[in-house]
C-alpha cells in the first residue's frame, strides 16, 4: 500500500492541467495541487484549506444530514445550504396554518428558530492514511483495531470511519465532530427557493434561490450535545466570509464538500451496463411514480405537502439518470473506454506487468453475463417499484408480528410496540387513494418487466381467490388484508396485546388463532413471498455479482495505477470531504445552442406565471424587480444575477457545498449539474459538464429585502 500510495503522490503533482479541471481531490493532499490552483487565480495556501494544526477551509465545511453539504458563515454557527438539502426539515414544520414549505421561515431572532428531530451536522477534525501495520482494511476486524486505536488517540467523543480509495488499494482514518442539535433559521417560499425547479431541475439556464438556513447548537463548553433549551449556538473554528465582488467569466472558483459516488475508471463493459440495463430500468419505474404523485398533488394542497420531499427524490434521481444515459451516448463514452482498453493492453504486452494484469478486461467483463444481468434487472425492478410501497412495509410489520407472536419471547411487549411505531410511520402523511394507485401502478410494472422473477405459488394463490391479473390482486389486497388500513393493522396490534393478557389455554388459543390468521392475510403473503422470490431466485446471484465488480474494481484501478497512472490521478468520490476547482464559463451542448455564464432576476421574472406552481414568483418579489430594489446586491451592470454556472466536477452529496473564489470567500452555494454532464459521475466532459451555483448576492438579497431578516446579514461578515 506504501509503494501505491507514494505513486498516487507523484501523479497528483504531475498531472497535467487538463486532468485538474476535472479531479476531485483529498484536502489533506493539497499542498500536491497548490501551485496549479495558484496559476489558475487561487490566492492563498495549501494550509487554508487543510490543516490540523490552524483553523482553515476544512473547519467551515460540514456534512450536511449525511447526504449533502452545508459551510458555517457565522461565528455562531450558522449555515448555509440548499433548500432541497433542509426541506424534509422544513416540511417536518409545516401545516395547513403555518405552510413553510409553501410561504417561507425566516426567524427573526434565536428564540424563533425550529429545532429539527434527526438532522445531524458532521465536521472533519483530520483524516489520516492508516498506516501499513494494520493490514487489511477489508477485514473487519482490522478496521475495529484502527479505530480503537485512534480512539484512544483523540477521545471517544469523536466518531471514526476508515475509508478505502483507489478501490481499496489505500485507506484514510476520518475523525468527526457529530452536532444533533440543528435548528432552522430560514427558508425562502419553494416558489423561490425550487423556482422552476420540477422542470428546470438539471437544466440551464437555472433561475432557483436554492438555499436555506440553519444553526448549530452545543453545549455550554462547545461540544456537541443532544438537544436541550440550555444549548447555546456552537462557535466553529472558521466560516467563511461573503463576498459581494460577484464574478466574471474566467474566475476561479473552488467547490468543497462531500460528493457521494463516483465511478470514473470503469471498463467498457460495466459502463455498458450502467447506460442500457440498470438506468434505463430505473427511469421508467419513477416516471409512472412521479405521473400518479404530480396528478394526486395538483389537485390537493395537503397531499402536495405532504408528498413534497418524496416527489422531489423520486423526479431528481430520474432525470439525472435520463441525463446520464443521454450524456454517455453523446460523448460515446463506451468507445472512449474500449480504445483506453486498448492501449492499456498495448503498454502492457511490453510490459514486465503483463502477467499480472494480462486477462484483467477480460475478467471484468465476464461479470456481465445474461444470468448476471437479468438478476440485477430484476433487483433495479423491485428496489425502485416493490421495495418503496407503503403496502408492502405495512405487511413487513405484520410478518414481523406474526413470527413474534407464533414463539412469544420477554421482550415481545417491546417488538410489539416497535411493530406499532413502525406501522404508523409507514402510513403518516399518506394519502389513501393516492397509495392504492401507486400499489397498482408498480407491482403491474414488475410483474410485466420481470416475469421470470415472481413468487413460485404466485398461480395457485391466483386461481385460489380467483385473480386474474396484478390489478386484481391489489383488489384483493384491499378487500381482505390488515395491511391495507392503518386502523385494521393496528386493531390486529390491538388484538395481540389482549391475547397476551390471557393465561393458560386461553392465551395459547387466541395466539395461535392470531398467527393463524396472519399467516392467511394476502398483506403478509405479499410481503414475505416476494422477499424469499428474491433472495431465492435474484438477491444472492445479485450480490455476488457487485462483490465480484467491487473486487475486479480494486484490481483494475490497482493495474492502472501501475500501467497507465496518468488516467486515474484522484481517488472516486465516497462520500468524504474533497475540493475541485474550475472556472466560470458557459458551454456549447448542441449543435447552434451556447450557453452564457450567468442568470438574472429578469430571467425570473420572464418565466413567472401563475400555473403551474413552478413558475409562480412571489409579489413580493416581483415588486422588488419592478421597483429595481437591489441594493448593494446588483451586479456592477446594475442585474441581479441569481445562478451562474462553472467547470468544478460535482455529483450528489455536493448539494449545498460553499463556492469559493481566489480570495477564499464565498461566492455561491452548488446545487446542480447541468443536464448534459451527469454522465460525470462515470466520464467528465470538461467541453460540457458544468456544476450549478445560486450567487450567494441573489441569496442576502432574498434574506434581507424578501424576507426581512436583517437580524442574519448584520451576523454575517460581508466583505467586498
Amino acid at each position: 500500500m506504501r509503494r501505491i500510495f507514494i505513486l498516487i503522490v507523484a501523479i497528483i503533482i504531475c498531472v497535467s492541467n487538463a486532468v485538474a479541471q476535472g479531479g476531485m481531490w483529498l484536502p489533506v493532499l493539497a499542498q500536491q495541487r497548490i501551485a496549479d490552483m495558484q496559476k489558475n487565480g487561487f490566492k492563498l495556501k495549501a494550509e487554508d484549506i487543510y490543516s490540523v494544526n490552524k483553523a482553515c477551509m476544512k473547519d467551515a465545511v460540514v456534512l450536511f444530514g449525511g447526504g449533502c453539504t452545508g459551510e458555517f458563515v457565522s461565528k455562531d454557527g450558522l449555515i448555509f445550504t440548499n433548500h432541497h438539502c433542509g426541506r424534509s426539515f422544513i416540511q417536518q414544520h409545516s401545516t395547513l396554518m403555518h405552510d413553510y414549505l409553501a410561504d417561507g421561515f425566516w426567524a427573526k431572532n434565536i428564540t424563533e428558530e425550529l429545532p429539527c428531530e434527526g438532522l445531524e451536522i458532521q465536521i472533519l477534525d483530520r483524516m489520516e492514511l492508516v498506516p501499513e501495520k494494520y493490514g487489511d482494511m477489508s477485514d473487519d476486524d482490522n478496521r475495529r483495531a484502527v479505530i480503537a486505536d485512534y480512539q484512544s488517540k483523540y477521545g471517544d467523543n469523536l466518531e471514526y470511519s476508515v475509508e478505502g480509495f483507489y478501490g481499496g488499494n489505500v485507506y484514510y482514518v476520518f475523525v468527526y465532530k457529530v452536532f444533533r442539535d440543528v435548528r432552522l433559521v430560514a427558508a425562502p417560499p419553494s416558489s423561490v427557493g425550487n423556482y422552476y425547479s420540477d422542470t428546470d431541475n438539471w437544466m440551464w439556464p437555472r433561475h432557483s434561490g436554492d438555499f436555506s438556513v440553519f444553526r448549530v447548537y452545543a453545549d455550554k463548553y462547545n461540544n456537541p450535545t443532544d438537544f436541550s433549551n440550555a444549548n447555546v449556538p456552537y462557535h466553529p473554528k472558521s466560516h467563511f466570509k461573503i463576498s459581494l465582488k460577484g464574478l466574471n467569466d474566467g474566475d476561479f472558483t473552488m467547490v468543497f464538500g462531500y460528493p457521494g459516488v463516483t465511478e470514473s475508471y470503469l471498463p467498457s463493459c460495466a459502463v455498458k451496463f450502467r447506460q442500457d440495463v440498470d438506468l434505463p430500468a430505473r427511469v421508467c419505474v419513477r416516471q409512472l411514480e412521479m405521473d400518479l404523485m404530480e396528478e394526486a398533488m395538483n389537485h390537493d394542497r395537503q397531499i402536495k405537502i405532504d408528498y413534497a420531499s418524496r416527489y422531489s427524490g423520486v423526479e431528481n434521481g430520474k432525470k439525472k439518470w435520463e441525463g446520464a444515459i443521454a450524456g454517455l451516448l453523446s460523448c460515446n463514452a463506451v468507445g472512449r473506454k474500449q480504445e483506453l482498453e486498448r492501449e492499456f493492453q498495448s503498454r502492457l504486452s511490453t510490459s514486465e506487468l503483463r502477467g499480472k494484469y494480462s486477462n484483467i478486461v477480460r475478467a471484468f467483463c465476464s461479470i456481465y453475463n445474461a444470468t448476471n444481468i437479468k438478476a440485477a434487472r430484476c433487483v433495479t425492478y423491485f428496489t425502485e417499484s416493490i421495495y418503496g410501497l407503503s403496502q408492502f412495509k405495512a405487511g413487513e410489520q405484520l410478518t414481523r408480528l406474526k413470527n413474534s407472536m407464533a414463539n412469544p419471547s420477554s421482550n415481545i411487549d417491546n417488538e410489539i410496540n416497535n411493530v406499532e411505531s413502525k406501522l404508523r410511520s409507514v402510513f403518516d402523511k399518506r394519502d389513501s387513494t393516492l397509495e392504492r394507485n401507486l400499489f397498482s401502478a408498480l407491482y403491474k410494472i414488475y410483474c410485466d418487466s420481470c416475469p421470470d422473477f415472481l413468487p413460485d405459488d404466485l398461480d395457485s394463490l391466483y386461481a385460489s381467490h380467483d385473480i386474474a391479473d396484478a390489478q386484481d390482486f391489489v383488489n384483493c389486497f384491499y378487500h381482505g388484508s390488515a395491511a391495507a388500513q392503518l386502523q385494521t393493522a393496528l386493531n390486529v396490534v390491538a388484538e395481540c396485546r389482549e391475547a397476551l393478557k390471557l393465561t393458560g389455554k386461553k392465551r395459547e388459543v387466541k395466539i395461535e388463532s392470531i398467527v393463524e390468521t396472519l399467516k392467511h392475510d394476502i398483506g403478509v403473503y405479499f410481503y414475505d413471498s416476494n422477499i424469499k422470490m428474491l433472495f431465492q431466485k435474484a438477491y444472492f446471484t445479485y450480490r455476488d455479482m457487485i462483490q465480484a465488480e467491487d473486487d475486479m474494481y480494486k484490481r483494475y484501478q490497482a493495474a492502472l495505477l501501475e500501467v497507465m497512472p496518468e488516467v486515474i490521478p484522484f481517488p472516486d468520490a465516497n462520500s468524504t470531504l474533497r475540493f475541485t476547482y474550475g472556472k466560470v464559463g458557459g458551454f456549447e451542448p448542441r449543435d447552434a445552442v451556447v450557453y452564457k455564464s450567468f442568470t438574472t432576476l429578469d430571467g425570473v421574472i420572464a418565466k413567472d406565471r401563475p400555473a403551474p406552481a413552478d413558475y409562480d414568483a412571489p409579489s413580493a418579489l416581483e415588486a422588488l424587480h419592478r421597483n429595481r430594489d437591489y441594493g448593494r446586491y446588483a451586479d456592477k451592470d446594475g442585474s441581479l444575477h441569481v445562478c451562474f454556472v462553472a467547470s468544478n466536477r460535482t455529483t450528489g452529496g455536493n448539494s449545498g457545498s460553499p463556492v469559493i473564489n481566489g480570495d477564499g470567500h464565498l461566492v455561491g452555494i452548488n446545487f446542480d449539474r447541468c443536464w448534459e454532464g451527469t454522465m460525470s459521475d462515470i466520464m467528465y466532459d470538461p467541453s460540457i459538464c458544468r456544476n450549478i451555483s445560486v450567487d450567494i448576492r441573489y441569496v442576502l438579497f432574498l434574506i434581507d429585502k424578501l424576507g426581512g431578516a436583517q437580524n442574519i446579514i448584520k451576523e454575517l461578515e460581508v466583505v467586498k
